[in-house]
């Protein structure tokens, strides 16, 4: 458990310093913490090509990844994070990438969802989320998100 602790800290570090370099072009320099060779290796940066190894565009993964972090969020946070996953796919769609087929629904349903209320909503209001939540998790390729 302290192992992992310590590799946690040293992850954290690493983050931290690297997010700091930019403004403090001295810190990029720093020597690696002994803990950050025990950790796994970082995440790949994004690449800059426009399709993910899946076959689909960029945004989509961005997107997703929206898409689920507003699951967790508290419904009255959620609508921005459904915004930014309509941003996303709106994003991959104007960048002219193959195989987008369904992101400008997904955008009209993350859009109608975003704009329904946090709380008291009408039948038709709440009929209107469960049809979204649904289709959006089958394009997504999430299960019980929102639901």
């Amino acid at each position: 458990m302290t192992r992992m602790r310590l590799a946690l800290v040293g992850t954290i570090a690493a983050v931290l310093l690297g997010g700091c370099a930019a403004s403090h072009p001295q810190r990029a320099s720093a020597p690696p913490s002994t803990t950050e060779s025990s950790t796994t290796a970082a995440p790949a940066a994004p690449t800059t090509s426009s399709t993910t190894a899946a076959g689909h565009p960029a945004g989509f993964a961005a997107a997703k990844s929206e898409w689920q972090q507003g699951a967790t969020a508290s419904s009255a946070d959620q609508g921005t994070y459904l915004t930014q996953a309509a941003t996303d796919l709106n994003g991959a769609i104007g960048s002219g990438a193959a195989n987008t087929s369904g992101y400008a629904t997904a955008v009209q349903e993350l859009q109608q969802l975003a704009s329904l209320p946090d709380a008291d909503q009408t039948a038709a209001q709440s009929s209107e989320f469960q049809s979204d939540t649904t289709a959006l998790n089958t394009f997504f390729g999430t299960s019980g998100l929102y639901q």
